[in-house]
């Protein structure tokens, strides 16, 4: 028989997970703030935050990553509508874009075994 390991979340963080904060998560994760700035955001204890953060299946960290996934989805579709319409310097993006994003895909297959 397995022993369920209940946890206590802290306050702050179900209040982070959830709607309107897990928006304002995300706007910051999109816009490229680290962890320990989210935390100075949040007015969160930057110790506290980086262990639930870095914790094994963490909610936090999976939100925090699925803002930096919508943001930059955002930002390929905005340049792939500008490339078809015929603006240059968006095609130019987007393929800059899509090799960096094609380069971190092999960077972390390589390095770190991803798939």
């Amino acid at each position: 028989m397995k022993a369920e390991i209940k946890l206590n979340y802290p306050e702050w963080l179900t209040e982070i997970i959830t709607k309107p904060k897990l928006d304002e998560l995300y706007k910051l994760a999109g816009l490229n703030f680290t962890p320990e700035m989210v935390a100075n955001y949040f007015s969160i204890n930057e110790e506290e935050f980086m262990h639930w953060f870095k914790m094994h299946n963490s909610q936090l960290k999976k939100e925090y990553d699925r803002g930096i996934l919508i943001f930059s989805g955002k930002e390929g579709s905005e340049m792939i509508k500008g490339a078809n319409a015929g603006n240059a310097t968006q095609g130019q993006r987007l393929d800059k874009f899509r090799y960096q994003l094609k380069f971190d895909q092999l960077k972390d297959r390589i390095i770190y075994g991803k798939e």
